[in-house]
């Protein structure tokens, strides 16, 4: 026996008694181990990455998917396993959300359990409809490896649409952006690289099956050589990427302060800190400065005394691009809509050119919009914004053009997790500007996780990425995702930063998620002929007259 055969049946030996002691579970015990090995797999996400922990956590998934068909009713079983797993899955990576009900603790505190219990629930729901698809389908064998991810990077596709979308944590950002891996995404998008870690993570479970060891290991031996080949493909491409300076300076303010401190009785305060820092040595050879999403808690546009003190404060020509909400009037005068705006300023002799202005289009629900506002309005809660009832949406994508400064598309806040928000509209962008106010989440999991996922976007898009946050993550990535430079998050201080220039258009930019289905199908369907082949490959060895090894 050779030492490969050895640790096939070993490995093999393992699973067994894996699903053993699984099947020796069941009802709520069952459910609350599933929900906890859930929690453990976020794990694999940002800020840890620690990637065995998701590996884990899909074989016990599949294992007990595959036995939920011998169960009295499965589909239910099918759903209320992969549910379990994924409500504790959410919650683990979503939990910081909770800190956003308590920045106004005296209205919304009480509700904390909403984040806690809805959200994770409501997302688990996708997963639970997956697992009831697989049940149905009862795949066998090592096929049922590329079922599996099949069907869970379809739920995950709607996860990322459905009900205005919400693509957080998706299978693909276990991998630190800007490392090898990651780089596959320049390909196919954090997307197709979800579908090659679902199969590839979840290939281990197929050991337990019937047939030779040889043949039940072919989605491990699938999974390494791609992954391999996509590791050495992504390490290629790191090593001969190079990082151009544009020659545009950038000033990227960030200020350290908690969300209860960002209100508009201290906006005269908060002002005066960011033209501090601001006019910091060094201004003149700046070509624009970057204040963070709702740097000055007004509507700044409206407040000609504001307006005028940034003007006196900057030299002429200082280009400013500022977070600030917005409203627009009706004829008598009563706010007819407000958003959640980018303002694009230059200071001249006698006034503050308004030179462009973008409106967030992607809007958190609850947090600034609440389409079920009719329902939770008799229970208190309308969103969390200070802005009126909230935020308007805005019309999508643009590509903003100031002066000589390359354009540029700008995404606020969590509209960075959407590739397609960062594509811009008629004219490419060159870089990606990305402003938010991560004060709601205090110094939790969810800065880390929403820097790896930006820094996906510039991977897709071949496109530096500057980062703009209230008590966050500010910096510079570079356009294959690595970090050249990322501020404290527990400071208030500038960056002056050196504009990358755009690496070139990628695969994915030019076409989208049109190639990831081909991609996979391709090895889903070599899965499923190659344990095929290898029967009939043992059938011949055994006709008499066929010499055997």
């Amino acid at each position: 026996m050779n030492a490969r055969a050895f640790d096939l049946r070993r490995a093999g030996r393992h699973a067994r008694r894996l699903r053993v002691r699984l099947r020796a579970l069941s009802g709520l015990p069952l459910l609350a181990f599933l929900a906890l090995t859930g929690a453990f797999s976020a794990l694999a996400h940002a800020p840890y990455h620690v990637q065995p922990a998701l590996i884990f956590g899909l074989i016990v998934l599949v294992l007990t998917l595959d036995d939920a068909r011998h169960r009295s009713r499965p589909l239910r079983a099918g759903f209320a396993r992969a549910w379990a797993f994924a409500a504790g899955y959410f919650l683990a990576g979503t939990f910081w959300v909770a800190n956003a009900f308590l920045v106004s603790a005296q209205d919304h505190a009480w509700l904390i359990w909403a984040p806690l219990t809805l959200l994770p629930g409501g997302l688990a729901l996708f997963w639970g409809v997956a697992g009831v698809a697989y049940v149905r389908l009862r795949p066998r064998g090592s096929a049922r490896i590329a079922a599996f991810a099949l069907i869970f990077l379809a739920v995950e596709a709607l996860r990322s649409g459905v009900l205005s979308g919400f693509p957080w944590n998706l299978p693909g950002h276990v991998f630190v952006a800007g490392a090898p891996m990651s780089q596959l995404a320049s390909l196919i998008g954090a997307l197709g690289l979800s579908a090659l870690t679902l199969y590839a993570f979840a290939s281990p479970a197929a050991l337990l099956g019937r047939g030779a060891a040889r043949v039940r290991a072919y989605p491990i031996m699938i999974s390494g050589l791609v992954l391999g080949a996509g590791w050495a493909w992504g390490a290629t491409r790191l090593a001969d990427a190079e990082s151009v300076e544009t020659g545009v300076q950038l000033r990227v303010v960030q200020l350290d302060r908690a969300q209860t401190d960002l209100r508009p009785e201290f906006r005269d305060e908060i002002l005066d800190e960011y033209l501090a820092l601001t006019t910091q040595t060094g201004l003149d050879e700046v070509d624009l400065v970057i204040w963070p999403e709702g740097s000055v808690p007004a509507y700044l546009l409206n407040e000609p005394a504001l307006l005028a003190r940034i003007r006196e404060a900057l030299p002429l020509n200082t280009r400013l691009v500022a977070g600030a909400p917005h409203v627009e009037w009706a004829l008598d005068r009563t706010p007819r809509a407000y958003f959640n705006a980018l303002h694009a300023l230059k200071v001249q002799d006698d006034t503050l050119l308004v030179e462009a202005r973008y409106d967030k289009a992607k809007l958190v629900p609850f947090g600034e919009a609440n389409t079920l506002a009719a329902f939770t309005r008799p229970f208190g809660l309308e969103t969390l914004s200070q802005y009126g009832i909230g935020f308007d949406p805005g019309p999508g994508p643009q590509t903003l053009t100031l002066g000589d400064i390359p354009p540029f598309a700008p995404l606020i806040c969590y509209e960075v997790i959407f590739s397609e928000y960062a594509s811009g509209t008629n004219t490419r962008p060159e870089w990606l500007l990305n402003i938010s106010n991560d004060s709601w989440f205090g110094h939790s999991a969810g800065p880390s996780q929403l820097l790896n996922q930006a820094a996906y976007r510039s991977i897709e898009q071949g496109l530096p990425l500057v980062r703009s946050a209230t008590a966050g993550m500010s910096g510079l990535i570079d356009p294959h995702g690595r970090v050249v430079h990322i501020a404290s998050t527990e400071e208030s201080q500038v960056l002056d930063l050196a504009l990358i220039a755009d690496a070139g258009p990628t695969l994915f930019r030019q076409h989208g998620h049109a190639f990831w289905p081909i991609i996979f199908v391709f090895f889903a369907g070599l899965a499923q002929i190659l344990p095929r082949a290898a029967q009939v490959l043992t059938r011949l060895s055994l006709r008499p007259g066929v010499a055997k090894n």
